[in-house]
């Protein structure tokens, strides 16, 4: 049942206007927050990258020989190019090492030389066995998916500062500590327990910004962050080329994540989750802030609001959210499970996809960080694109061309000619903007499909599922080895299976966020009104209301 004294967080919100210094201030600090969280999501694309190695030939050398092309090595090392790494020919006499000395049969290394160590591959040995190298990425998402409900959980009972204040300053302290790892078995124990603790960072800014804003504000301000992911990408190539060396690159981007801590002081709890939890004094106490630095003045009518307690409300808001729990009332809702599950295959479709062809881009020939900060370069059209789009053809329209133009491309890459790989590169990379624009757009809209007090709950959920996407995708070169054209195909499918399932879902543009399951329930019931409704609304009366959003 509807609450008929409820709060209206909309109408505050455009009461305390929109963009002015309160809203810039604090964007500018979540902002931050996106730009360095960049540099830790994929750090094991440099940080575990392979590096060219070859087999240590005793009898041609010794032990501690650095020469890694010598004049005999041709001859000593089988043509192919998986078994040259991990083989080598026998020669017939051990003390002549001439091209002409070496038989046909192999025998497996028991050394090698590395030609660079700037990587854990030579830190910890890990020659001809590729599956250590891909599994420190496994092991990575496989921390998110620990992570993401927890903080989830903390966001939503404690507040969204606290859960991205945790969140930060865990990461800088964990991640640092990798950089001292002495084994292989140390670095991966340490990448587990620093995704475990930072890996809702992201999701907590990011329904901080949403939940900062108004309606009108919101496809401008998930554009922002996306751009600032961007540009925090081509900083994480840079500093991957300027110091190749894993244990300082570490050292160089963990510890800044610490200053995090001083938002304690700086950045306010989000207003709508502090009214959705009836702590009206102390979002009273943000709002004449926020009216103060935003040279605003609040009605009487928001006042009296605010400081007048509404016994029924509070103990009706308690009996639904305290003694029935979060997740009893999920499940009591056909409607919200089976919207959380279709959140999930697309969470699922999302990191597959988008990070499967992020790993890949460092294979690609050509310099590696050069290939990176070309594929994370083109995100800013993708990105750009839902700013240009989102509010105008809606959430639904966007998503589904976004991921069927994602498995199309993925999927003819698997037949194009090797002697086209121009055709595969274009292909990879519209396929790379597609997803990346799903992925953007798809925050927003699992966002908007859910209730506040839930919401990063049910965002933490679909995220934390979406992992095993994102936990598959770095094996995909290893599949790759074996059938090649397989990986491609799967990515195409997946995004090709969300783009049908997002004709299942309501459209959000310009409905009002839920703030109770029951609203959230009707979203697909709500008359979606235009951007001219709006602007006739709010000219025609002062005391406008933005239509809620989810």
């Amino acid at each position: 049942m509807e609450k008929k004294n409820q709060f209206d967080t909309d109408a505050l919100m455009l009461e305390l206007g929109q963009f002015r210094r309160f809203h810039v201030v604090n964007y500018v600090l979540l902002a931050v927050v996106s730009f360095a969280l960049a540099h830790y999501g994929v750090n094991y694309v440099f940080v575990a990258a392979d590096v060219p190695y070859r087999c240590v030939v005793p009898e041609c050398e010794a032990a501690n020989s650095t020469e890694y092309n010598p004049l005999w090595l041709e001859s000593a090392l089988p043509e192919s190019t998986r078994d040259r790494r991990c083989f080598s020919k026998t020669p017939l006499d051990a003390e002549y090492c001439a091209p002409g000395n070496f038989s046909d049969e192999l025998r497996p290394c028991d050394r090698w030389l590395y030609a660079s160590k700037d990587t854990i591959v030579a830190e910890f040995n890990l020659a001809c066995q590729d599956w250590k190298r891909t599994l420190v990425g496994t092991i990575h998402n496989i921390g998110m998916l620990v992570s993401l409900p927890i903080l989830g959980y903390i966001s939503d009972r404690w507040g969204r500062k606290r859960a991205l204040i945790l969140s930060c300053t865990l990461v800088g302290a964990i991640g640092s500590l990798k950089a001292f790892s002495f084994s292989y078995e140390m670095y991966v124990i340490v990448e587990f327990l620093e995704t475990v603790a930072g890996a809702s960072a992201f999701p907590a800014a990011y329904i901080l910004t949403i939940e900062l804003l108004g309606q009108d504000k919101r496809v401008l301000t998930t554009a922002f962050l996306g751009i600032m992911l961007v540009i925090g990408g081509l900083s994480f190539a840079l500093l991957a080329k300027t110091f190749p060396y894993w244990r300082t690159f570490i050292l160089v981007v963990y510890p800044p994540s610490l200053l995090f801590l001083s938002y304690i002081y700086f950045l306010p709890e989000s207003i709508r989750w502090l009214l959705s939890k009836g702590h009206k004094e102390e979002a009273l106490v943000i709002i004449e802030k926020a009216a103060k630095m935003n040279n605003v003045t609040l009605s009487d009518d928001t006042i009296r609001q605010l400081t007048t307690v509404d016994e029924k409300v509070k103990i009706d808001d308690k009996k639904d959210q305290e003694e029935e729990g979060l997740w009893l009332q999920v499940l009591r809702s056909p409607i919200i499970v089976t919207r959380l599950a279709i959140c999930s295959w697309w969470w699922i479709t999302c990191t597959f996809v988008f990070y499967g062809l992020a790993i890949n881009s460092v294979s690609l020939a050509g310099d590696k960080y050069t290939n990176y900060m070309l594929v994370v370069s083109v995100e800013v059209i993708a990105v750009v694109t839902n700013a240009l789009v989102l509010d105008r053809i809606g959430r639904k329209r966007t998503l589904l061309i976004a991921f069927v133009v994602c498995g199309i491309s993925c999927t003819a890459i698997a037949f194009v000619p090797k002697n086209m790989s121009w055709l595969a590169t274009l292909l990879y990379l519209v396929g790379k903007i597609a997803i990346t624009q799903a992925f953007s757009g798809i925050y927003m809209y699992t966002s908007e499909l859910f209730p506040t007090h839930a919401r990063h709950s049910m965002l933490g959920f679909c995220s934390m599922v979406g992992r095993i996407g994102s936990i598959v995708a770095p094996q995909m070169p290893l599949l790759a080895i074996y059938i090649e054209w397989l990986p491609s195909v799967l990515f195409g499918a997946t995004a090709l299976l969300a783009g049908g399932l997002m004709l299942t879902t309501p459209e959000t543009l310009n409905t009002r966020l839920p703030d109770t399951i029951r609203e959230a329930e009707l979203i697909a019931s709500q008359p979606q009104s235009t951007k001219r409704d709006e602007a006739k609304g709010q000219t025609n009366t002062t005391d406008a209301q933005v239509t809620s959003r989810f």
